[in-house]
């Protein structure tokens, strides 16, 4: 949110004539000019989202992303496949990261045991739902991961970089509506190609990430995002 300030325009001691103002105008200017910044309004810290649920309510159960190549998903990235077992890997990541942020979080072995049992030839937020229920939470995330390339070289050295694309939402598990939504989409790039990417140059180490490195940061941002929407207090780092 950009706080923007009120502020009086100048006055001037002098008339557009040239001529001095008079001592019994001086007065009159200075309460114009207290009179108008009285009138603006002091701006205030900006606010956090509205939470969507009430403190201390929330208890999650991530289920695996579908990935590109699956049944139903579409292909990302220039049509590449992304493998089965990268959907389950993200949802651990994902529910690890949840934990973090102080937000309960059903443990992913027995959420991927339920989601084994389930009927999911379709995937979509009402079978999410309903797995959550199957292991006593009251939230669903699903998410699809689109894109998961890996980098061709080293982390010193690459021919192409990681890239990753996926999508992640939140379902309340009772009545299907859905909560929040996060999305991603990033291919690491060279400082020499773009500065701006800087914060995330460090934040690598100043490395070539592999593509689980490089999802997992990912994630780690999108949990952080989806707590702060359900009630939780920003993690310090």
């Amino acid at each position: 949110m950009r706080l923007e300030y009120c502020t009086g325009g100048a006055f001037s001691s002098r008339s557009p004539g040239g001529v001095k103002r008079g001592p019994m105008l001086r007065p009159l200017a200075v309460a114009i000019a207290l009179a108008a910044l009285a009138a603006c309004a002091r701006p205030g810290p900006a606010r956090s989202p509205t939470p969507v649920m009430p403190p201390g309510t929330a208890r999650i159960a991530v289920v695996p992303f579908r990935t590109a190549g699956a049944p139903g998903a579409e292909a990302g990235g220039g049509g590449e496949g992304v493998p089965a077992d990268a959907g389950p890997a993200a949802a651990r990541m994902l529910a690890a990261h949840l934990a973090e942020t102080g937000m309960a979080v059903v443990d992913a072995d027995r959420v991927l045991g339920a989601w084994s049992l389930a009927d999911t030839t379709a995937y979509d937020p009402r079978v999410a739902a309903h797995v959550a229920e199957k292991v006593g939470a009251n939230l669903a995330v699903l998410g699809t991961l689109s894109r998961y390339r890996e980098r061709q070289g080293t982390a010193w050295a690459v021919e192409a970089p990681a890239a990753v694309a996926y999508e992640a939402a939140v379902v309340h598990a009772p009545d299907g509506a859905l909560l929040a939504v996060d999305r991603f989409e990033y291919a690491q790039q060279a400082l020499t190609e773009n500065l701006l990417q800087l914060p995330r140059f460090v934040e690598s180490g100043g490395r070539w990430l592999t593509r689980e490195e490089l999802l997992d940061q990912a994630l780690a941002r999108t949990a952080e995002r989806l707590a702060r929407a359900l009630g939780a207090p920003p993690v310090r780092r």
